[in-house]
């Protein structure tokens, strides 16, 4: 095994140890998905979530709290990132983020949830944004009703 396979393998086990399925592995290591499968189940015990995800994030992000929790996941991921986390997806970063936010979080968003917020905030299909009316900052997609606006304080 080379010391890139060593590396994959092991973004994978800690993408996977999260709850990350093997579509979304596959995607970030290009590992076989067979052999992702197999990991999955090896660390839940169970087979991994069939059937299809939903695309992007804020098709996952449907309620207030849903929304102030993956501002909150937004926020961890930036402290540790910076702004490079808006040029490219670092998936070591996102599992590292996504723990830390699992400490603090009220009702944790999955990390399912955490990878797209993540990979649409580098895609710029998603953007922050500051409201008007109390300040606070937002993620923000425009085709979503529910995200064009605050979810601190709806305006």
């Amino acid at each position: 095994m080379t010391a890139q396979e060593a590396s994959a393998w092991k973004t994978a086990f800690k993408m996977v140890r999260i709850g990350l399925p093997p579509p979304i592995v596959h995607a970030a290591t290009g590992l076989c998905r067979n052999r992702l499968r197999d990991l999955y189940r090896y660390v839940h015990g169970k087979s991994a979530p069939q059937g299809r995800m939903s695309e992007y994030a804020y098709r996952r992000l449907r309620t207030k709290d849903q929304r102030i929790e993956g501002l909150i996941f937004f926020k961890t991921y930036y402290n540790l990132g910076g702004d490079r986390i808006f040029q490219t997806l670092d998936h070591d970063l996102t599992v590292d983020a996504y723990l830390a936010y699992r400490n603090v979080a009220v009702q944790e968003i999955d990390a399912i949830t955490a990878w797209y917020i993540a990979r649409d905030l580098r895609g710029g299909v998603l953007s922050l944004k500051l409201c008007q009316t109390c300040g606070e900052k937002y993620l923000y997609d425009p085709r979503s009703e529910m995200m064009a606006k605050c979810p601190v304080c709806g305006e």
